[in-house]
């Protein structure tokens, strides 16, 4: 212990403060002719000699069990000399000292011993004196008080130190319960604070086990940078909760599989902010709250939130901002896999002074060049952090409500296939490595089997329909992706003849369900189909082509499939699909978040009241989509065209009298929104406002086309008009 270490140490200069002492008076008297050089010199080896021996050995381990007996012997030898060669009084000196060394050791034996073999000698010496007539019956005075003195120094000493003893024994048992049950506290402290991060990791599964590698890196950076056990342990301790934030950031954001928006980024940033408000007040450890608020501050004030610089950020921050930047270069993420050792290392010399310190940085580098931790393996640190601080039978129970958790999260409750969100996430994911096929599955006529047969009826449909694609092939990603519409991505087929024998097959399926099972003979589904090739398509574009294809089997026939393709047959259902697309999205109640609807800004004023009317009222909705076609888009300037769309506007609000009915849908489109029974007669409507329209407009470079669609009421679907 270093009260041990400090208590050697003050004996044993204690004891050298005295020889040097003692020795200095020798050498007077040696001037003075009253003793020899010799004594002198035999009186240094009797005691010095000891007393250096001693600090030797403190030297090599101040926190030796036996130095205690060396000091002891050492201190012994140099009263046993004095003793033999001197005045009995002087023997007197060195009994205080001698006993004040042995109570501070609190050793009752020792004082036992020590006071016996004193008394022995005591008495030899004065049996000595005695038969060499020195000491007589008349002169006895002297030697009855130096035994009397030796009893009662001793004896108090051995009474006293077995009482202390008792004392010390209770409490050092007391401090020992003391530390026990702080490293306890301390067991449960880590588990707590791993469960939290455990709690951060799983809401994005590409994130699983950072808090606890990035615990590991900055715990190793923290001892190559010569801290104390101790602040290592908080240092660990702290990086665990770097991310705590990421609670209050919204899911939708945390796991979106594409590039944030600088809306979303800047939402992303505040979980610094939210970190450091909640560990802020939290005295458990120290500084709790640094490594949660400070972690993205960057070496040269570029950083947030605070945009702090150089030493102004704290040292345990900059330790985690290297270790949280390396873990994201060497994991994988939904929209890449992780980089090289290479690439990893040139990175962070190149951002040495500017995101990271440069003395951390330089210690980072030793450490990965000499513990080389690239091949750190998840699961092994898990298991060793697990085991060392709540046993195996903690570990399998939070890896097994982990995995039950990420399952749960990631499935449709109805269907048990993968909900939209994780859906897209591992697609994203797949399309970095693979190209594919990726197609729309949609089941005609939902509303009406909802109606005519109940939901329960419905849900059935989607079971089935669920099953049948889980079956389609070996590695197919199946998810529910609006109520009545499945999304699916085959990895590494393109093939079309592939595509289409499996989709034969899947159809022939389907009508054999429908003959041998009663309650599906009203199940009729349309599937459109896109092909990706790697690297030339984003996500949202594929589902925009393969809803088109999709569209185009509904319009045809139903009950079928196909394949999308960009050329000019497929030009002239453009404006279709844009209507066909509206209507999906008020079927899902989409928030237009995924983009699968483009649609101006200002259409959105009237979209929140479409979906109030047809999912509440029970009235009738006609929705007619405008658009203009210009012979030659590249002929006709920005003011034209803007001048195009205002005379459309004005065609429709003189037909309707009412300015609310029309609003923008995009560039060359403008929506009519109109309600009641009164409007069933759409072709003179729509053909007055056409008229209208080239009463206003008599060029021939722009056609207006339009498309129609009855929602709500007693439409027993979506009908399509043209």
């Amino acid at each position: 212990m270093a009260n041990e270490k400090q208590l050697n140490r003050d004996l044993i200069i204690g004891w050298a403060v005295i020889v040097m002492v003692l020795f200095i008076a020798y050498l007077g008297e040696v001037l003075k002719g009253e003793r020899s050089i010799v004594y002198v010199l035999v009186f240094m080896a009797a005691t010095g000699l000891p007393a250096l021996l001693c600090w030797l050995t403190y030297q090599k381990n101040p926190l030796n069990h036996n130095l205690r007996y060396l000091i002891v012997a050492g201190y012994f030898i140099m009263y046993l000399f004095v003793m033999v060669s001197g005045n009995t009084m002087l023997v007197f000196t060195y009994i205080l000292p001698l006993l004040s060394l042995l109570i501070l050791y609190h050793q009752p034996k020792l004082i036992l011993v020590t006071g016996l073999v004193t008394f022995v000698i005591n008495l030899v010496q004065i049996a000595v004196r005695f038969m060499d007539k020195e000491i007589m019956l008349e002169n006895s005075r002297d030697v009855e008080i130096q035994i009397a003195l030796l009893a009662l120094c001793f004896g108090g000493s051995f009474i006293a130190s077995r009482l202390y003893d008792d004392i010390y024994t209770k409490n050092e048992e007391y401090v020992r319960l003391l530390d026990e049950k702080s490293r306890q506290i301390q067991r449960m402290t880590l588990q707590t604070i791993e469960t939290i991060a455990n709690t951060i990791d799983a809401k994005d599964e590409y994130t699983k086990g950072h808090s606890k590698r990035v615990s590991e890196y900055s715990a190793k950076l923290a001892e190559y940078l010569g801290m104390e056990e101790e602040e290592v342990l908080q240092i660990r301790y702290v990086a665990l909760l770097h991310d705590i934030g990421k609670i209050g950031v919204p899911d939708s954001v945390l796991n979106k599989p594409g590039k944030l928006t600088d809306a979303e980024y800047e939402l992303m940033k505040t979980h610094t902010l939210i970190g450091g408000e909640i560990l802020k007040d939290i005295g458990m450890l120290p500084d709790l709250d640094v490594g949660a608020k400070f972690h993205h501050e960057r070496y040269d004030g570029k950083g947030y939130p605070n945009g702090l610089k150089g030493q102004e950020i704290p040292l345990t921050a900059r330790i985690i901002c290297i270790a949280d930047s390396y873990d994201a270069m060497t994991s994988n993420r939904v929209y890449r896999r992780h980089l090289s050792r290479e690439v990893v290392l040139k990175e962070i010399r190149r951002c040495r002074g500017t995101q990271f310190d440069p003395d951390v940085t330089d210690a980072f580098l030793r450490y990965l060049e000499k513990e080389s931790p690239w091949e750190y393996r998840e699961e092994e640190g898990e298991q060793e952090m697990l085991a060392n601080v709540s046993g195996r039978l903690l570990q399998k129970i939070v890896h097994s409500q982990s995995r039950q958790a990420a399952r749960e999260a990631e499935q449709d409750e109805l269907t048990m296939v993968y909900n939209r969100t994780a859906a897209e996430r591992k697609i994203q994911a797949n399309m970095q490595e693979n190209c594919g096929s990726l197609f729309l599955v949609d089941l005609d006529n939902m509303r009406r089997v909802n109606q005519r047969y109940g939901f329960r009826r419905g849900d059935y449909y989607l079971q089935t329909v669920a099953k049948l694609l889980k079956e389609f092939a070996e590695n197919i990603i199946v998810s529910r992706f609006s109520g009545d519409e499945f999304l699916c991505f085959m990895p590494d087929v393109t093939d079309r003849e592939v595509i289409r024998g499996k989709m034969d097959d899947f159809v022939e399926k389907v009508h054999r369900y429908k003959e041998t099972d009663e309650l599906l003979s009203s199940l009729s589904i349309s599937i459109g189909i896109t092909i990706y090739e790697k690297g030339k398509q984003e996500l949202q574009q594929l589902l925009v082509e393969a809803d088109k294809a999709m569209y185009h089997v509904k319009q045809e026939e139903k009950d079928g499939y196909y394949f999308y393709r960009m050329d000019e047959d497929a030009q002239e259902y453009i404006s279709k699909v844009d209507l066909s697309n509206l209507i999906q999205a008020i079927r899902r109640k989409d928030s237009f978040s995924n983009e699968t609807v483009l649609a101006h800004k200002e259409f959105f004023r009237v979209y929140d009241f479409i979906l109030d009317v047809v999912s509440g009222s029970g009235r009738n909705i006609q929705l007619i989509l405008f658009t203009a076609k210009l012979a030659d888009e590249n002929s006709m300037s920005v003011e034209e065209r803007e001048d195009v769309m205002r005379i459309i506007e004005c065609a429709i609000i003189d037909t309707l009298k009412d300015e609310n009915a029309v609003t923008k849908y995009s560039s060359v489109q403008r929506i009519v929104m109109m309600m009641g029974e009164e409007t069933e007669n759409l072709s003179e409507v729509t053909n007055a406002i056409v008229k209208d329209f080239y009463r206003m407009y008599d060029k021939k470079d722009v056609e207006l086309c339009y498309d129609i669609a009855r929602l709500g009421g007693d439409s027993q679907e979506n009908v399509m008009e043209s």
